[in-house]
This record gives structure tokens, sequence and C-alpha cells, in this order.
């Protein structure tokens, strides 16, 4: 796993990026960190998964030990900000009333994304009493790709845009941020199928060469399982059982359908090979879980699949 205090986790919508964004914080809070789990946007993938029962705002809550939860919207961010530059309430609440206001915040291009990664910002900035980080990992579902990516480029281009001034440099600051090869990584999530694929390498590329922003992992979510030793062999020898024999029906049932799992396996490595070549890296295949609900149990099973943790305990 990925030692860096600030990591999001994108990819394209369904392929279950709350998940691993849930099992992230999970192996980590497993490894003595006090971990902070953040939602980006109006979604609640990651509330329903951590804290069904909690309800879940811009103020992080304790969802267990060692896991706190927030979720961060861009008006809110906005607003959240506001308070802290105008003490005067009374006229801060003219301001929110305002027709103005609802119009700059719904025709600003990029504010209320420039405001939300601001406020994942002013949390790694947070210290505990003896100095240190009041989060030693922080963990984004940063959402949909192109979302997300919307979200991560912001600062920059904020900071290209306006050249000086207080939104200069507030958003050169989290751009720095979001930069640091030591601080910061950036999480791709894809399924063994074509159109996540395909949507993971453009994004790994846009990272990379445009945003030139750190990239970690790279998940590979629901992957079947590899066949066991010797399965062709044992598929091969139900080939021969003959139909009229005592067990023959048997033997050609469990035949066709093994042979569809053999089937699907070798075309899910031949696509996963031929991806891993492509972007010119190893990635982390995350099993297939089936539940009927899906919850903390399954949660905690990914986290085991993460991989060794490298991170030492947290006195």
């Amino acid at each position: 796993m990925d030692p860096r205090p600030l990591q999001f986790v994108v990819g394209k919508g369904g392929v279950g990026k709350s998940t691993i964004t849930a099992a992230i914080a999970i192996a980590y809070v497993r490894a003595g960190r006090r971990v902070l789990a953040i939602e980006l946007g109006r979604r609640e993938g990651l509330s329903r998964l951590l804290a069904p029962s909690i309800a879940t705002g811009a103020e992080p809550v304790e969802v267990r030990p060692g896991l706190w939860l927030a979720r961060v919207q861009g008006d809110d961010a906005l607003a959240e900000y506001l308070e802290m530059v105008v003490p005067i309430r009374r006229l801060l609440n003219i301001v929110f009333a305002s027709r103005m206001y609802r119009y700059f915040v719904a025709a600003a291009p990029g504010l209320k994304e420039l405001m939300a990664i601001g406020k994942i910002w002013f949390e790694r900035q947070k210290k505990r009493e003896d100095g240190r980080p009041l989060w030693d990992t922080i963990v984004v579902d940063a959402g949909a790709s192109g979302q997300s990516l919307q979200y991560l480029q912001m600062p920059a281009a904020a900071a290209r845009t306006f050249r000086k001034g207080l939104v200069h440099r507030e958003s050169e600051r989290v751009a720095a941020l979001l930069s640091d090869a030591e601080t910061t990584a950036v999480h791709v999530v894809a399924i063994p199928e074509d159109m996540p694929l395909t949507e993971a390498r453009e994004v790994l590329a846009r990272l990379a060469n445009e945003l030139k922003l750190p990239v970690g992992t790279v998940y590979l979510n629901r992957t079947r399982a590899g066949a066991p030793e010797g399965a062709t062999i044992a598929v091969d020898a139900l080939s021969r059982v003959s139909s009229d024999s005592p067990n023959g029906a048997l033997a050609t049932a469990v035949h066709a359908t093994a042979t569809r799992s053999l089937a699907w396996i070798r075309l899910q490595e031949d696509k996963l090979d031929r991806f891993e070549r492509g972007v010119s890296r190893r990635c982390v295949r995350l099993p297939l879980l089936t539940a009927e609900e899906f919850g903390l149990a399954e949660i905690e099973q990914l986290a085991d699949a993460l991989g060794p943790s490298p991170v030492t305990r947290t006195p």
C-alpha cells in the first residue's frame, strides 16, 4: 500500500471507487493510522458503506476507532470559507440570502471545485497539540473520472488564471500540495471490461502528461481468481465421460460450467495483460466478491487483499 498521507481514488462510474476508498481507509486504520475518509460531492456511496446510520457532513465524524468520515461539497466549502473571512454573522446572512451571491456561485466556472479541494487542503494543514498532523492519512473518494479530474485540475488552473491576489495565493498553495509526489497519490480504479480499462488508460495519461499529478496504484477490481492447478486436465477428463454412464448427466453439466468459467478467466487475463503492458505498470488485482448485501464484511476482505502496508504504527 501507498504510504503517502493524501490519497485520491478516481475511475469510471460503477467500478467500485467508494468500495476501494473504504477498504484503503480501513487498511490504514488497522496499521494504526488516524484516518479521515472524505466523500467529494453530493454522492453518498462511501457514507453508506462506512456509516449507514450516521449523518455525515463537512465536519469529520468518527465512525469507528481511528476512522473519521466527512462529505465535502463545493458550495458548503465556499460558505465555510466566507464564515472565516466575514466574522459579522448579520452581514454574512445578507450575503448568503442575496440573489447576486446565488448567481455568482452558479456561474463562476470551477469555483465550487476549487473550494472543495481547498477544504481538503485545510484538513491536511490541521495539527495536533504536539505539532503532528491531525490526520495521518486522508483518503478521498473523488468520484467518476471526468468530475474528479475537473476537481484536481482546478487549483493549478486558477493559479494560472489569477496572476496575483488572494485567489492566486490560495490556489498556488493547494496546487503545490496536489503535485507533491512525496505527499499526494492519485489511485485509479478499473474493472476487467473494455470501457473501464480504456478510460483508466486515458486517465493515467492525463494525470501524467496534462495534469502532472503523482499517480499512485492502479486497482483492478472484481477480478476472477485464476484457474486452479490441473483444471484443464479435469475438464478434459469430464468431456470423456459418456452421457449414458450413471453420472453422465452430472458430468456433462459440470463440464459445460467449467468450460465457460475457464473461457472467462482466459478472456480476463488477456485483457488485463494487454492493459498492464499498455500502461507499463503492474496493477493490484482485487477479487470479485459476491454477497447478497455488500457491507463491512466485504470491505474488510478487500482491505486484506490490498497488500502489505509499509506504515508503522502511530503511537
